[in-house]
């Protein structure tokens, strides 16, 4: 199986199959629930004739209406083109429904076409269909008052009117004298002004039409045996064929859930994996922003459903056939989904790659970088400045506060306080300032510098003064250190140079007995010790001395321009012989521009011997050594490698400690010098010296500026 889950072949099958295996699931399951709430399974009989007369009947009894109004509008004036279209769409040979109207004694006004003594199903509903079209009125009213037009209104809708437009035209107003009874006040009229009344008229221009309805009662029938394809026949179809799988159906749902489910968890677990890609493998899809590829799949889902909501009034057929290529590609978005999803949360990418997450990062970015600079401000800025800012800063805020809340005595009261302050500020920033001169004096190694105490107090002052004494204990202890490496530096020279005495008297005395007739043989296997363990003692005293000075600076340095590839060819033809004693390959790369560089010719050709003589004692036979030169950057990089005999099982920082060597067992020749010699060597002709352990490489690199010819 895991097998499997790294064969393209093997996914896109699964994929296809889970797509069919889906489609079934849908449909059946479907099936079932539709036949369990419509009484299928509990009514399996009747299922078939329910189904019919409750859907079937719905739409052809609306087209029934339908074209009965035809029928009364042709009669009143109307077009016959839809007349005859109701006529062939309710013919025998497109059409299992026909019907009959009534009005309201019962007589039958109206029949469709082919009428048919043989049916299944009736039903009758009544209904109010208007006829009669009359032409559109247009009238011209004044009314006394808005109360007045709005009643006319009413009465044109009680009166069956169907109103289009109505609007006012004008409003006029009118005023006239009230008479009085009096004829003596009718005389005096002329000269007393009298109390009016306002009346409103209404001028409205309406348009409107008239309808007239009747009411009937239409009787519905479906044909027996349905011999027309029409919808009616399709019902019954798919009907009756839901009814007698019913329970295939079921096993049919059940198989494909089990398929799908099964198929759904391997796609999961194959999800990353490629053929010959070790590890979790990221495609182009994967590698979209996790949140847009969401909402990108929320869309076009959203697009599928739409297109699924649309069917409505389409065959069933059709539907069928739309709803499937719709399923498939559901399918397909899904399960890229959720796929993109595994591969993502087995990267451990889940949360990275999101557009959120770069949003996220870049104003962490932006918030470190603005950190960044306020911090270097803060460090280059004297400390006279900062705390003048600071100090300001403050004083702004205080100001601005006691300014909202306070009268104006306080605020004078304020500004005599920081004026007051400002002195002792200044004296504590200058004794600050001196204390951070001391620490970074003392910092940067120069033990002579001091702290001045003058005008400091309290802790300032202490602190001044720990300073000062801090300087004069690391002198002492720089000197205790210098006269400790200057008496192991004599001691060790003193007791090589006892030890050489003795040992050269061995040497000759050892060289003496060779030339003798030495009896019987096992003596001279004894003399052969004797003569090789006192060249490699004396081999060891020659190492210490040399150790010593070099770590302690005084052997003489006369440095002067070195051709480093003549130098390393030159090595290399001079261990020619013994790499080949020890059956090592030597390989050289030389720089092509022939880089030049500043150094001491016979304290680099030491340090070349004591790297080219590790080699030999501990490369691998068989194996290849490597010399290269590379000029970098303005400087100049000599590297030499190897493959270790031994396991390297300690760091490169131990190697080049005294006396420790590759050999953990000791078994070979050597005394752990070499390496700490060259490195000393190195550092004298400044030069860098560093080791590179990998496994069982070893690289050792040296390193000096480029001279420049």
């Amino acid at each position: 199986m895991k097998q499997l889950q790294s064969k393209l072949w093997a996914k896109i099958t699964a994929l296809l199959l889970l797509t069919v295996f889906a489609i079934v699931l849908f449909f059946s399951g479907l099936g079932v629930l539709y036949l369990a709430d419509q009484g299928g399974y509990s009514n399996p009989e009747g299922f078939a004739e329910d189904h019919i007369a409750g859907n079937a009947f719905y739409s052809a009894m609306n087209s029934a209406a339908d074209y009965y109004s035809a029928v009364l509008q042709q009669s009143s004036g109307g077009s016959g083109s839809t007349l005859s279209y109701y006529e062939q769409q309710f013919s025998r040979e497109n059409s299992n429904f026909f019907f009959t109207v009534q009005d309201d004694t019962g007589k039958i006004v109206f029949e469709s076409p082919d009428q048919d003594e043989a049916y299944q199903y009736t039903r009758s509903q009544e209904q109010y269909l208007s006829y009669n079209w009359r032409d559109v009125v247009e009238d011209d009213h004044v009314f006394a008052s808005e109360e007045a037009y709005r009643e006319y209104l009413a009465s044109l809708e009680r009166q069956n009117f169907s109103i289009y437009d109505s609007y006012i035209t004008d409003i006029s107003r009118t005023t006239t004298p009230i008479a009085s009874e009096d004829a003596d006040a009718e005389q005096d009229s002329v000269t007393t002004t009298e109390e009016v009344t306002t009346a409103e008229e209404v001028h409205a221009y309406i348009s409107y039409q008239r309808f007239d309805y009747q009411h009937v009662t239409i009787t519905g029938y479906i044909r027996s045996p349905l011999t027309a394809k029409d919808d009616i026949y399709q019902e019954a179809y798919y009907a009756n064929l839901l009814v007698d799988n019913r329970h295939v159906l079921i096993a049919v749902a059940a198989v494909s859930f089990a398929v799908c489910l099964a198929l759904f968890v391997f796609l999961l677990c194959a999800a990353g994996h490629k053929d010959g890609v070790p590890g979790i493998h990221l495609n182009w899809v994967d590698r979209i922003p996790l949140d847009l590829y969401l909402v990108l799949a929320v869309a076009a889902g959203a697009c599928i459903f739409a297109v699924g909501v649309d069917l409505t009034n389409a065959s069933i057929a059709v539907s069928i056939f739309v709803v499937a290529v719709l399923l498939v590609f559901a399918v397909l978005l899904v399960m890229s989904v959720f796929m993109t999803l595994a591969t993502r949360f087995k990267s451990g990418a889940f949360w990275k790659n999101t557009i959120i997450c770069y949003i996220l990062r870049f104003l962490a970015r932006m918030l470190r970088a603005i950190g960044t600079g306020i911090s270097y401000c803060a460090v280059h800025l004297p400390l006279y400045w900062q705390a003048g800012l600071i100090f300001v800063g403050i004083s702004l805020a205080e100001l601005f506060v006691l300014a909202a809340f306070s009268r104006s005595a306080v605020v004078v009261i304020w500004v005599i306080a920081k004026l007051a302050e400002a002195p002792l500020l200044v004296l504590l920033a200058v004794s600050l300032q001196k204390l951070k001169a001391g620490g970074e004096a003392l910092a940067a190694g120069n033990l002579n510098a001091s702290v001045d105490v003058n005008h400091m107090y309290g802790v300032l002052k202490s602190h001044g003064e720990n300073l000062n004494s801090i300087a004069q204990g690391m002198q002492k202890a720089v000197q205790q250190q210098l006269r400790s490496e200057r008496f192991r530096t004599d001691l060790i020279t003193n007791v090589s140079h006892d030890i050489k005495t003795p040992l050269t008297s061995i040497i000759n005395y050892v060289d003496l007995l060779k030339k003798q007739d030495v009896q019987p043989e096992q003596a001279k296997e004894y003399l052969a010790v004797l003569d090789r363990q006192s060249a490699r003692l004396k081999k060891l005293t020659e190492d210490l001395v040399e150790a010593s000075k070099a770590s302690s600076g005084t052997l003489p340095v006369h440095l002067e321009a070195v051709d480093v590839n003549v130098l390393l060819s030159q090595v290399a033809g001079e261990y020619q012989s013994r790499f080949e004693l020890c059956r090592l390959e030597p390989i050289v790369k030389l720089a092509p521009e022939s880089p030049q560089i500043l150094a001491d010719g016979k304290l680099l050709w030491r340090v070349f011997d004591n790297l080219l003589s590790n080699i030999c004692k501990y490369a691998m036979p068989g194996t290849r050594v490597y010399f290269t030169s590379e000029v970098l950057p303005e400087r100049v990089q000599i590297s030499f490698k190897n493959i270790s005999n031994y396991p390297l099982d300690i760091t490169a920082d131990e190697l080049m400690e005294r006396f420790v060597r590759g050999d953990s067992s000791r078994s070979t020749e050597g005394s752990g010098l070499g390496l700490s010699i060259a490195q000393s060597l190195t550092g004298l002709q400044k030069g860098s010296f560093n080791l590179v352990v990998d496994g069982d490489l070893f690289k050792a690199n040296i390193s000096f500026p480029l001279l420049n010819v």
